[in-house]
């Protein structure tokens, strides 16, 4: 069984499988990190499956999971769906920044006794029984999953996204790069995505340049992004990132699927035309294998 929320009780906090995967690759959550169940009157144990994987697709993401059903209270309507009632669907959210202290570092809770597997308890008051809230999302990788998922369930025009404070649908918001006339799209921020070719460079970062172009009067334009040292280095998972990033630089050739919140951006007096994504956050930006490509056939929304 598969599921949404979980506690933390050695962070006194509630949080997502995907908040718990990026604690883990910011080296602050340990991989036999203990979590409790969010039901009411429950507080059976939970682990988060896939936290060490750095590949995620549809197969291979975290989440959380029972070590028994029968660890479950009674009460709890996360393992015995009682007393569920519909809820109103909301926006994904996704935030352009992180929060101050997202990655805080809390001290190192007291060892639990040999064979105890049970997470400390915290107060049912301030979790227990709680309705999901909207998905809030700082990692573009996070929005593509669920891009990737809704694509699945056939209902892309209907899904929607906050974003950069505006909503809109995951139809909308991902567009293909290929031959769309550059021009008329300089000022539209979206979350490009296309094949493309992946290489390290000396100065320990990576460069990226699409395979599909953009149309520009009779060329075509293969738009590049930039990643530096200084960049990664700056960057909270880049643990995270540079495990992705030369896991497909060994296994493809460098070959895979790039996705970009951004504008393209045209130097205005260049000799030569050309089209860059400038990436300032880190968390914009996420790199895949080309295992996904038959996910994201008949996906891209062509249109100014």
């Amino acid at each position: 069984m598969s599921i949404e929320e979980a506690t933390l009780p050695d962070r006194d906090e509630r949080l997502t499988a995907e908040r718990a995967y990026e604690l883990y690759w910011a080296d602050l959550l340990p991989r036999d990190a203990r979590f409790a169940c969010v039901g009411t009157g429950c507080s059976a144990p939970l682990i988060c499956a896939c936290l060490d994987k750095p590949e995620q697709n549809l197969r291979i993401r975290p989440y959380f999971r029972s070590y028994r059903l029968e660890d479950h209270a009674a009460t709890c309507e996360v393992a015995h769906g009682r007393g569920e009632t519909r809820t109103e669907k909301r926006p994904d959210v996704f935030e352009a920044e992180r929060p101050a202290g997202h990655f805080r570092r809390e001290p190192t809770p007291p060892a639990s006794p040999a064979g105890d597997r049970s997470p400390r308890r915290v107060s049912a008051s301030q979790t227990a029984g709680l309705p999901p809230r909207a998905s809030h999302y700082y990692r573009l990788s996070s929005l593509v999953q669920k891009f990737l998922e809704h694509r699945r369930d056939r209902d892309l025009a209907e899904a929607t996204v906050d974003i950069g404070g505006e909503t809109t649908t995951y139809e909308a918001l991902f567009r293909n790069i290929y031959r769309q006339k550059v021009v008329d799209l300089l000022g539209t921020r979206a979350v490009w995505w296309g094949t493309a070719s992946l290489r390290a460079t000396r100065e320990g970062g990576y460069y990226l340049r699409f395979s599909r172009p953009f149309r520009h009067e009779d060329a075509e334009l293969r738009p590049t992004i930039t990643i530096t040292a200084r960049d990664i280095e700056a960057y909270p998972v880049r643990k995270l990132l540079r495990a992705r990033l030369d896991k497909l630089i060994a296994e493809s050739g460098g070959y895979c699927v790039a996705f970009v919140w951004a504008k393209p951006w045209m130097p205005k007096d260049a000799e030569k035309p050309f089209v860059r994504f400038y990436v300032n956050n880190l968390d914009h930006i996420d790199v895949r294998g080309p295992e996904i490509l038959e996910e994201l056939k008949n996906t891209s929304r062509v249109g100014a």
